[in-house]
């Protein structure tokens, strides 16, 4: 059993956090245009697996060839279903955003470091004008976070320290042993001599990192963004239990970089898993090809000072939990249910 305490890698943070102006931040599949969304993929068990006709009906949703193509590519059964859900959060949550009944009219593309974005149309630049989405998966969750002002980035770790095969993990300091700096070492290490405590707050820390180059879109390999930023105090959110939600900021080589905020929650259910959510500016965006950048209408809003901050500290929540019929669209919902699948709401 994991150390109650073993989560909170430091002392609470100085600056303060929650509350604050702006519009708070909503959950659901029709909630608009900041969203928080998980699926459990342990809990969805369609007949026939991906051949099977719910799978499949899914699948045809997803309207770009290369995304369908990309699904199936995948051998085992677990990660084709993380790839559709994940597609799906992307496109629901656009749709969300759009108000629109079905996904036919959407334009989802991939920065050249693999960032999904809606290209077109685009929200109301009036409520929305740098919306955008991001999603992850690992071990039993795929979410999903969107936002409408800020750089959205989300990661979810399962933070049970064993691999696919069951195998514990115990070289993880050694694997890792760069990505981290001295001080967050110092952080795993503090959490007591159980190496199960060590590998969670390693976890929790390790998402963080992932939450923030994926707000940047970075793409696969961004070893040098890893490595350049620190997370190294968390403070525990006000109105939720123990060790269930976290407060944060970034340090980046060195300096602390008050234009992030960063928000981790515990997932619900008996396996642990933690969400970070990150929330930074647009001039990090990393966009090789700068179609996703062309979205982004307003990026001057982070020059306004109390306006961004407003943006930061509006309420981030926890994702709310739903079943794969939540993504599906409205116009789309008969077909989904004579295919086996479970209509939503």
């Amino acid at each position: 059993k994991k150390n109650a305490d073993a989560a909170e890698p430091v002392a609470a943070a100085e600056q303060p956090v929650g509350g604050g102006a702006g519009a708070a931040c909503g959950v659901g599949p029709e909630a608009g245009y900041c969203l928080r969304l998980a699926v459990n993929i342990d809990e969805w068990v369609p007949s026939g697996e991906a051949e099977g006709p719910e799978f499949q009906f899914l699948l045809q949703l997803i309207r770009e060839d290369g995304d369908r193509e990309q699904v199936m590519r995948y051998k085992q059964w677990e990660d084709k279903k993380r790839a559709l859900i994940a597609r799906l959060l992307v496109r629901s949550a656009s749709a969300s955003a759009l108000r629109h009944a079905n996904f036919k009219g959407l334009t989802i593309k991939r920065t050249k470091g693999k960032k999904p974005f809606l290209a077109s149309p685009l929200p109301p630049v009036d409520d929305a004008p740098n919306w955008n989405v991001n999603v992850s998966h690992d071990g039993s969750w795929v979410v999903c976070a969107s936002e409408p002002v800020c750089m959205a980035g989300i990661d979810v770790a399962d933070t049970r320290r064993a691999d696919r095969r069951g195998k514990p993990i115990d070289d993880f300091q050694k694997r890792f042993q760069t990505q981290l700096s001295a001080r967050e070492w110092q952080l795993v290490n503090g959490a007591g001599k159980e190496m199960d405590d060590q590998y969670e707050v390693f976890s929790r820390l390790w998402a963080a990192k992932e939450a923030y180059v994926k707000a940047r879109g970075d793409g696969l390999g961004a070893f040098d963004s890893l490595s350049a930023c620190e997370f190294l105090s968390w403070k525990p959110l006000p109105d939720f239990p123990q060790n269930q939600a976290y407060d944060g900021g970034v340090v980046v080589s060195g300096k602390p970089e008050t234009a992030w905020r960063f928000v981790q929650h515990r997932m619900p259910g008996e396996k642990p898993h933690w969400t970070t959510v990150a929330r930074g500016p647009l001039s990090c965006v990393v966009d090789a090809n700068g179609e996703f950048k062309a979205t982004l209408r307003r990026p001057e809003l982070e020059r306004a000072a109390e306006g961004w901050q407003a943006a930061l500290l509006a309420p981030s929540p926890p994702c709310a939990v739903v079943l794969v019929g939540a993504l599906v669209p409205s116009e789309d919902m008969d077909g989904y249910v004579r295919v086996g699948g479970a209509r939503w709401p």
